[in-house]
């Protein structure tokens, strides 16, 4: 059985697809940033951009009271 599965495993072709060909490698740096700082990066600004537009707002009210006759 063992020895069937060594021939069969042998007769698969490991190389790599027919027209792919590998880039250049990325530094750490680049990994980090691509990784881990660009969905940050993206998840910060969405945040932000909801929170400005549902954000609670102070209401801009005038008093027309005067400070010596309105006790707040």
């Amino acid at each position: 059985m063992m020895i069937q599965l060594i021939q069969a495993a042998t007769k698969f072709n490991m190389a790599p697809e027919d027209g792919t060909v590998a880039g250049e490698s990325l530094s750490a740096a680049q990994t980090a940033l691509y990784f881990v700082g660009a969905p940050v990066a993206i998840f910060l600004f969405i945040s932000v951009v909801v929170y400005a537009l549902t954000g609670e707002r102070k209401e801009k009210t005038e008093s027309k009271d005067s400070v010596l006759t309105h006790i707040e």
